[in-house]
Parts: structure tokens; C-alpha cells; sequence
């Protein structure tokens, strides 16, 4: 009994945590989680709440990320030092599977812990871009040689992407492949995400009947490629003639007064429609209003998306996803199959594959049929709290 102890600041949000649920050996785990995280600078405050069925501790965190030294303790739980000790002791525990990236300080404190009580030493990385393609000199340094002891500490690894674990062979000439999983941190709901559901959206949003709606939902930052998907959006309408379609685009971030600007500047305000930031639980039904997701994700500053969550959901959801061909999207969307994956930063490419979709059908109904089997069958929570169950377990 409880002999995985799991911490990290990604499973204080509940449609994370929702994967251990499907775990058949949930009984065996204890979870050292925030006892409150902040999200997008404070904006969403998540409190630890009790979960039936689990044996949860919550402590303070130290830092919610940042720039400098205090983004290294991004999510820091000081507490573990006095309770990791307590739980070898008091529940046998054998593992300490740490949620954090391995060039975080965190995980370095997380390691040398989990080493001193005598446990077995697992974390997790999104990192799916080479550090030396974006930083240099002392900084590589630094971000490398915390890399590398986080690796000397481990006894195995969960990457999110096939790319993050051919990163992780990089720096490391111990024999790591046979301890690796490739597996994102959770799964999705297709209970929640599904086709079928009845939804009052085009109602509150005023959209007709007639109305194609593409969807966007995430940060709105410059690396999603908003500014594009405008300028894209225009052309769609302006070049193809497609004047029945409407925009939406979910979420918060520094990008949504340049956006409400652009939108304005090309004369779109009747056609392009913000919403702030939703929580997970109300997007299975705007999704199931919508005739295209679009993710026109872009590199910058060394970061590519790591996976994509938003458009697994959309999948789900039995909805065609137009994405960029970056980073590990397409892990995530099948091209030609689940949807239509083109060009970062080229507004065109985005606009042609948008009208294909719109103006195809039974393409467009093809391709949610197909993005709905492969998410259940390789992303959904059952099938991924399985692999993560039976990897972890192998550290017993």
C-alpha cells in the first residue's frame, strides 16, 4: 500500500489528476500536491481539494514560475523535505515519481530527496527542443548541467513527446532507454470530450444557423500564432468568398489587445468573437457547436509545442484540426487523417487548408470520425493511466 508517492504542479489541475482515477493501483499512491497554485500570473487560483478514494497532501509552493532564479523553484514544494521522510517511514514508500522538467531546481531537490530516503527516482520532461538551439554560454551551462544531474539521480523517465526522449539520450551515457516512457503526464476525457452533445453555444454567441464556426481555444500569446490565424481568417473570407464563417478564440494572455485591435483594423468585429478563458468542463459542449479547431502554434524562443491537449480534445469531440507542422503536433493530429497539418507563420497555407475543411463535408466528417478512434485508442485517460500504472509500478 501507497508505495508511489507523486508530486508536481501539473496534477493540482483536475483535468490532469482525472487520469489516476482510471488507475486500477490508485491505492498505492500518495499525491504531495500545491495546497494552492496560481495560474497565467495569479488570474486562476486552484485549491487543493480532498479526492474520494485518495490519500492527498498539500503544501505550500514556493515559486509559480517566473524568469531567473526563482523560475528554477517553479513549483517547489519545501515541505517535501520533513514529508518524504515521514512517508518512508510511516507507509513503506519506494518511489517518488516528480512531475517537474529536469532543468528546474525543483526536480534536483525532488532527486537528491528521494535518494537520501532510499527511493527510486522518476520524473518528467516535455523538453522537445535541443537547449543549444536557444541558449548559449553560461545559461547553457547551467540549464545543461542540471539536465544531467537530474539524470544521474533518476532510476527512470516519462517524456511527453518522441523528441523530449531523444533530447534526454543526449545528455546521458547511462542505459536509460529500456527506463523510458513516452507518454504524455495524462490522458484526456473521452467520457467528457465526445460527439453528441447538446449545446446552447451558437444561441449565446448569436451565430446562425448557416454560420461555419472555427474554433481556437489556449493562450492568447505570440507563440499560438493568433495574429496569423487573423490575417488568415481574412483571406478566407476576402479570396475564397466564404463570408458564412465566424471565429471564435477562447483564453487570456498579453496578445488580446493587439488581437481586438487587428481584428478591428480588417474590419472584423462581426466576424471574430473573444471569449476569456473557460474552465475544461464547459468546452466539450463549444467544441460540439464547431466545424473546424485550428492551432496555428509557432517556434519561439526555443519552445515548440510539446503536445497539445486542446487539439486531442477537439479530436475527441469528433472535430477536423487544421494545426501548424511544429514541435509534437503531430503526435497528436494525423495528417490527412485527423486533419490538416501546414506551414508555421504562413498565413495562406492556413487559409487553403481552413477552406478545404469548410468546404468539404464529408472530408470534414471523415476526419472527426477517424481523430475521435485515434485519441480514444492512444490518448485517452484509461489507456494512458495504464502505461504510466505498469511503468511505475516496475520500480516496486
Amino acid at each position: 500500500m501507497n508505495k508511489i508517492v507523486v508530486t508536481g504542479h501539473p496534477y493540482a489541475y483536475s483535468y490532469y489528476f482525472r487520469v489516476f482515477e482510471k488507475m486500477k493501483n490508485k491505492d498505492e499512491m500518495i499525491f504531495v500536491l500545491p495546497r494552492l497554485w496560481l495560474a497565467k500570473k495569479g488570474k486562476v487560483r486552484i485549491k487543493l481539494e480532498s479526492k474520494a478514494g485518495f490519500k492527498i497532501y498539500g503544501l505550500a509552493a514556493a515559486s509559480f514560475g517566473g524568469r531567473g532564479i526563482t523560475g528554477l523553484f517553479k513549483g517547489f514544494l519545501p515541505g517535501i523535505f520533513f514529508l518524504l521522510p515521514y512517508l518512508k517511514l510511516k507507509y513503506g514508500s519506494k518511489v517518488l515519481y516528480s512531475c517537474s522538467e529536469p532543468y528546474l531546481l525543483t526536480t534536483l531537490f525532488n532527486g537528491l530527496m528521494a535518494n537520501f530516503c532510499g527511493m527510486k527516482f522518476i520524473f518528467f520532461t516535455w523538453q522537445n527542443v535541443e537547449p543549444k538551439k536557444y541558449l548559449a554560454g553560461f545559461k547553457l551551462k547551467i540549464y545543461s548541467k542540471l539536465i544531467r544531474m537530474n539524470l544521474n539521480l533518476a532510476d527512470g523517465i516519462i517524456c511527453g513527446n518522441q523528441k523530449s526522449q531523444e533530447i534526454m539520450k543526449m545528455f546521458t551515457n547511462h542505459d536509460l532507454v529500456s527506463k523510458t516512457l513516452v507518454c504524455p503526464l495524462s490522458g484526456v476525457d473521452v467520457e467528457r470530450f465526445h460527439p453528441g452533445i447538446e449545446s446552447d453555444w451558437r444561441d449565446k454567441l448569436g451565430i446562425k444557423m448557416e454560420e461555419r464556426v472555427v474554433l481556437f481555444y489556449g493562450a492568447l500569446d505570440t507563440r499560438k500564432g493568433l495574429e496569423i490565424l487573423v490575417d488568415a481568417f481574412k483571406l478566407l473570407i476576402d479570396k475564397n468568398a466564404i463570408s458564412n464563417t465566424r471565429l471564435v478564440l477562447v483564453g487570456t494572455g498579453p496578445e488580446k489587445q493587439n488581437l481586438e485591435s487587428k481584428i478591428k483594423n480588417l474590419e472584423l468585429n462581426d466576424k471574430i468573437t473573444i471569449l476569456d478563458w473557460l474552465p475544461n468542463d464547459q468546452l466539450p459542449a463549444l467544441l460540439n457547436v464547431v466545424d473546424v479547431f485550428v492551432y496555428p502554434s509557432v517556434p519561439q524562443g526555443g519552445w515548440e509545442e510539446q503536445f497539445g491537449y486542446a487539439m486531442a480534445e477537439a479530436s475527441a469531440c469528433g472535430v477536423p484540426v487544421v494545426a501548424t507542422r511544429t514541435g509534437s503536433i503531430d503526435e497528436v493530429v494525423v495528417h490527412e487523417k485527423s486533419g490538416l497539418l501546414v506551414q508555421a507563420s504562413n498565413p495562406e497555407e492556413l487559409s487553403k487548408a481552413l477552406f478545404r475543411i469548410i468546404s468539404d463535408e464529408n472530408m470534414a466528417k471523415e476526419m472527426g470520425k477517424f481523430g475521435r478512434e485515434y485519441v480514444v485508442t492512444n490518448f485517452s485517460h484509461p489507456v494512458i493511466a495504464e502505461k504510466i500504472a505498469k511503468f511505475l509500478e516496475g520500480f516496486v
